[in-house]
């Protein structure tokens, strides 16, 4: 598995699918005019899904691509992408990891986010810049089983991103061909000079249909 951002999100399905556990997954990119930045995250394991590296024979290793190695060879591979900082520790029933890392222009953050360029983008149009992010691909109706699970296992977990961003900015949710779609109830979507999204866990690895994260800001 490729050690990017957004393909963590697709490896939390995978185990909340296979073995009913969660993770809580934050991040706050920082982007400045001249396209350099800082990407701040933070990973919260269910300890349930933390032990599984132990029990795999991957003492120390967390089962999801989130530890340091993951990190230091994602930086190796991405010119212009650094590891700055990176900590973990348990916290209550969570194992957490705090990671920070830097770019140098645009083209290291889009890599990082995900290196296939499938589900990352960056585009600029009309004196407007554009970052699509494709959250969850929609796979048809979610089993009534499978969602009552990702409701249980995830509970008081979410997705959060946040942006700072050299403009202020407009931020919305689209389906697969780019229609617009109102946040559901507790979700949250917040434009402006730090346009943020926020979604429990579960609902947003299990969305029914193509989810799309699209902020768009001036030069």
């Amino acid at each position: 598995m490729k050690r990017h951002f957004l393909p963590v999100i697709i490896a939390a399905a995978f185990f909340l699918s296979v073995t009913g556990s969660c993770i809580g997954i934050s991040s706050e990119i920082t982007l400045r005019r001249d396209g350099s930045g800082t990407v701040n995250l933070e990973y919260r394991l269910s300890r349930e899904l933390e032990s599984l590296g132990r029990m795999d024979g991957n003492e120390g290793r967390p089962p999801v691509p989130v530890g340091r190695g993951d990190f230091e060879r994602t930086a190796a591979r991405i010119p212009g992408l650094a590891l700055k900082s990176f900590k973990s520790g348990i916290e209550g029933n969570d194992a957490v990891y705090r990671v920070t890392l830097s770019f140098a222009d645009t083209d290291a953050l889009i890599r990082f986010l995900d290196a296939s360029g499938q589900r990352a983008s960056l585009s600029g149009e009309n004196g407007r810049n554009r970052l699509s992010l494709v959250l969850a691909d929609g796979g048809g109706p979610v089993d009534p089983g499978l969602g009552e699970l990702a409701a249980s296992a995830c509970r008081g977990y979410f997705l959060t991103l946040n942006f700072s961003l050299p403009a202020k900015a407009d931020i919305a949710l689209t389906d697969g061909a780019g229609r617009h779609i109102d946040p559901p109830q507790g979700w949250k979507l917040a434009g402006g000079s730090r346009p943020s999204f926020s979604a429990p866990m579960g609902e947003a690895l299990l969305f029914d249909g193509p989810l799309c994260l699209e902020i768009e800001w001036g030069r």
